[in-house]
């Protein structure tokens, strides 16, 4: 044995001398990539009907010319969340399943070399990103803390090695582990998701010790403030773990992630002070990543010294990809000709932006077709195009695309008057401040240190994402803006003026985001398990809401928005004055 041993290390160290002559003594490579293209694909935005201003076909014009500028050097890849957030993706989910699926097709012309997959990726369900999707890409998802329960190995491929300029790059892939919180389990049926950091810290070590990487890249869909709701970089299944699994665990010399769109770019010092460089580009294809990675070795420790430089590239400043544009042609076609099939009529228009505020036809729509479809005697509704409208007249499939914009589904559950309460009290309190008077904040903004209202990207930050901001009908109740927040619910009686009752069980309907801890109203607000939930759980849909805002339309015909009258906010003359006060955060254009 012994003998054996010295000659493996013999061996070893002989193929180690090889490897080192062969190698370059200087060498760039470009790293290129997207993420949360959410369904920008095709060169013509199929929900707003117009051209798009950003999409894959912009992305290939420029991959294309990185190629042909540094040939043998450019890898490209993507961190996830492909299937959703366009009518194309729906009609390729669920109404064209047998045709080859767009996304796969899309990559594969591009020529990605790794895809990453995300938590809206997964929300498909598993006949679409695993039994369809994921055998169509010519490299299946990147993605190593997707656990196979049974088997208890990553469902898909871990990680991938490339060799670009003679220099050996290693991709560890990963997905934010909070899953669970968000969507149910009959969704991913077979998989658990593990923690970012100790997935890092089992596959680091087998990736250098198995493949010896001159560079070691993260593809992570997942975020970089790993601050929210509390948390830190010693939070387990962390929403946002890029930061800790770079910051916790040495070897990363990039990461690449997604899931915030934040357009971030960052440089982060690991536990062993080394910096790590952090890419964190934004959706729908209108930034591509880039690294440049310029590696000298030196001798005297027989490794490469890195210099990485990174930037977010405009794809606004590159045209689409006219031979791209014709390949996809046909879906352009097929999914306009889909979404253009009228359903209803409506007799006014729909604006999506009063829903921040207080009560609002467009959400008033959205508790009806929930009250209808499930019966039950109380609906929770959310915002989810606080910025959109849909227009007086014929209503498509195209206009539902933006009335109800996720890929949500319907549960219906047995609640107490008590918990119904506890429920709105905790929604209302993260999106409504508590006034001094009526020139202060309508809304719960964030604010810096010195007082001023925070901004990201996407403008003024909220306490809690609008899509979080919830308001309820088939129950009467006040909104008072004088009481401290938490405390503001004023439930007065069924909407039918019977009374409410505290300690009776209603039948409560909801969006599967929230039922799943969305939001955290169930966890937070009511205090319940996964367990809990679900044994107050009478129906879980298999339609999404979409459809039976659809069903509802084709049953009614002509639609006349009007508003319920569920609920009032109080003061009245504080809660005019603080919507025009807010208005010049949210609307600048109100100003």
């Amino acid at each position: 044995m012994k003998a054996l041993s010295l000659g493996i290390s013999a061996l070893f160290a002989a193929t180690v001398l090889l490897s080192c002559a062969s190698r370059p003594k200087e060498a760039d490579i470009v790293v290129l990539y997207t993420t949360d293209v959410h369904g920008a694909y095709l060169h013509y935005d199929i929900r707003n009907n117009m051209p798009a201003v950003t999409s894959m076909a912009n992305v290939s014009t420029y991959v294309k010319q990185q190629r042909e500028e540094h040939p043998d050097a450019v890898l490209l890849f993507d961190t996830g969340d492909c299937l959703q957030g366009q009518p194309s993706m729906y009609y390729y989910n669920y109404v064209d399943t047998l045709s080859p699926h767009l996304v796969p097709l899309a990559y594969n012309y591009v020529g990605y070399d790794a895809v990453g997959l995300g938590n809206h990726d997964v929300e498909t369900g598993e006949k679409v990103y695993h039994d369809r999707v994921s055998p169509q890409f010519r490299k299946r998802w990147l993605c190593a803390n997707a656990i196979d329960e049974r088997t208890g190995e990553p469902m898909f491929t871990p990680y991938r090695v490339f060799t670009r300029s003679g220099i050996k790059v290693a991709v560890l892939g990963m997905i934010t582990p909070n899953i669970a919180a968000w969507l149910p389990k009959k969704l991913w049926p077979h998989l658990e998701f593990q923690d970012m950091v100790e997935c890092a810290e089992y596959w680091i070590p087998i990736i250098q010790q198995k493949e010896q990487p001159d560079v070691l890249i993260g593809l992570f869909h997942s975020g970089t403030d790993y601050h929210v709701d509390g948390n830190d970089l010693d939070t387990k299944k962390n929403e946002n773990g890029s930061i800790p699994a770079a910051t916790k665990v040495p070897g990363f010399d990039l990461i690449l992630c997604g899931h915030d769109h934040q357009g971030n770019m960052l440089t982060i010092t690991n536990v062993n002070g080394d910096s790590v460089k952090v890419l964190d580009a934004q959706t729908a294809a209108a930034k591509v990543g880039r690294a440049v990675i310029h590696l000298a070795f030196d001798k005297q420790t027989n490794q490469y010294k890195k210099q990485i430089e990174t930037e977010l590239i405009d794809m606004t400043e590159y045209k689409p990809d006219e031979d791209y544009c014709k390949t996809f042609q046909y879906a352009v076609n097929e999914v306009n000709h889909y979404v253009d099939a009228p359903i209803g009529y409506l007799t006014e228009t729909l604006y999506g932006e009063p829903s921040l505020y207080g009560p609002s036809k467009f959400m008033d729509l959205i508790h009806n077709v929930q009250l209808e479809a499930t019966g039950a005697d109380v609906s929770f509704a959310a915002v989810l195009a606080a910025h959109d409208s849909v227009p007086v007249g014929p209503i498509t499939m195209r206009q539902l695309f933006t009335l109800y914009r996720y890929e949500n589904t319907l549960v219906t559950v047995n609640m107490t008057g008590e918990e119904i309460e506890k429920y709105l009290n905790y929604g209302f309190s993260k999106q409504y401040n508590g006034m001094k008077d009526e020139n202060d904040h309508l809304l719960a903004f964030m604010f810096d240190e010195n007082g001023n209202v925070e901004y990201n990207v996407y403008g003024p930050r909220f306490l809690t994402p609008t899509y979080n901001f919830t308001s309820a009908a088939g129950i009467k109740y006040k909104i008072n803006l004088d009481k401290p927040r938490g405390n503001q619910l004023q439930i007065i009686s069924m909407s039918d003026g019977s009374k409410f009752d505290r300690a009776k069980t209603y039948k409560v309907a909801l969006n599967s985001y929230q039922a799943n801890g969305g939001g955290n109203f169930v966890p937070e607000g009511l205090g319940w398990t996964k367990q809990d939930f679900e044994s107050h759980v009478i129906e879980w849909s298999d339609k999404d809401v979409r459809q039976y805002v659809a069903d509802y339309i084709q049953k009614h015909d002509t639609i006349v928005p009007s508003l319920r009258g569920d609920w009032t906010v109080v003061p009245e003359n504080w809660f005019k004055k603080g919507i025009q006060t807010d208005m010049k955060f949210i609307s600048p254009n109100q100003r």
